[in-house]
């Protein structure tokens, strides 16, 4: 073979190799993209189990009146409340599955990969060393073999926390919602690491708050630098604001840490209407009593993207896995038992009975 047939061989095999890898960099970068514009049938089945868990929560909106609070207690102390809530679960069982598997699986999976894949392509700023090009080239080779690791690391772990996360989904009722702040520092803490930043707002309790619409999270993250996390948040046992002991209700707007202390047991978060002149709108507060200012970890709310200008934003070193602690084991030791005991009796159920 002649020279020239050498050197046409080499540079063709260089442009399918290019156009290869090429393709491949713009199929992981939009591949999050279009995962997440499939979300909106889940967003629905997130809205509607929402609704059906509370019928009543439309009117529960007015904590200076006494009629929401004698209206729990009597569906309380009747059994109504608790056997709705019961039947309601078990019925939205399928739901919490379908969505589970989406959000918990395929656009968490989804994002981890993407951001772990660029990390190999065009790694953390910590790389640039003195802002020379010479330094950055020197440590994209020297650490590649580690981040080509880390890659099967972070996203077999991803896929671990996926699937056990979505038990726990399944079993207890968790909803998909935002959660508004800005970009930097505050956005990428939570995102890298784990961390909720416990504001000093506290109107309806001290703690980390979420919307269930977008709209609520965008009031909270105005500025050039917003964004919004898309976070599963598991609320309950949660309460409604109104329904609160006339002593809790009245602190409302003043002394949320007074509330998130005295919050009757077992209730771990709130659920309060914000009438504004300009919006009203339902927001919750998992509860953080003394913590505020603080950044916290939580198994309750767990990130699964960062929006920015709507779409999943790259974060630099990837999201955060697993955060839960001793509770969020708990949690999951106990949502995997109620789920293998459930599968157990139903194919005792089938087995012996005819």
């Amino acid at each position: 073979m002649s020279y020239q047939h050498i050197l046409a061989s080499f540079v063709q095999s260089s442009i399918y190799l290019g156009a290869g890898i090429l393709t491949l960099l713009l199929a992981v970068y939009a591949l999050r993209n279009v995962v997440w514009a499939l979300r909106y049938p889940f967003l629905f089945f997130n809205w509607l189990m929402w609704v059906l868990a509370n019928p009543l929560r439309d009117a529960w909106t007015d904590p200076s009146k006494q009629k929401a609070s004698l209206s729990y207690f009597l569906l309380v102390i009747s059994g109504i409340g608790p056997a709705y809530w019961l039947l309601m679960h078990l019925a939205l069982t399928p739901l919490r599955f379908i969505n589970a598997i989406y959000f918990d699986i395929v656009l968490y999976w989804s994002v981890v990969f993407c951001d772990s894949f660029t990390e190999l392509i065009h790694p953390r700023l910590k790389y640039r060393v003195n802002s020379r090009n010479c330094h950055y080239l020197c440590r994209w080779f020297l650490f590649f073999p580690l981040r080509f690791f880390r890659i099967f690391q972070r996203n077999g772990l991803a896929i671990l926390e996926g699937i056990i996360m979505t038990g726990v989904d399944v079993v207890f009722p968790t909803y998909t919602m935002y959660h508004g702040t800005s970009f930097k520092g505050i956005a990428t803490n939570i995102a890298q690491q784990g961390r909720w930043y416990v504001g000093s707002g506290d109107y309806a309790g001290s703690g980390i708050y979420f919307g269930m619409q977008r709209k609520t999270a965008e009031h909270y993250a105005k500025g050039e630098d917003h964004a919004l996390i898309c976070a599963r948040v598991t609320l309950f046992p949660c309460r409604n604001s109104a329904t609160l002991p006339f002593k809790l209700r009245r602190k409302i707007g003043s002394d949320g840490p007074g509330i998130s202390k005295k919050l009757p047991y077992p209730y771990c978060s709130i659920e309060h209407w914000r009438n504004h002149s300009y919006a009203q709108w339902f927001e919750y507060c998992l509860v953080q009593p003394d913590k505020s200012g603080q950044y916290v970890r939580t198994w309750r709310a767990r990130p699964v993207c960062v929006l920015k200008h709507s779409f999943p934003k790259r974060i630099w070193g990837g999201l955060s896995l697993w955060t839960g602690g001793a509770g969020g084991i708990s949690v999951i030791l106990f949502s995997w038992g109620t789920i293998f005991m459930s599968v157990y009796l139903w194919k005792y159920y089938l087995i012996t009975i005819p």
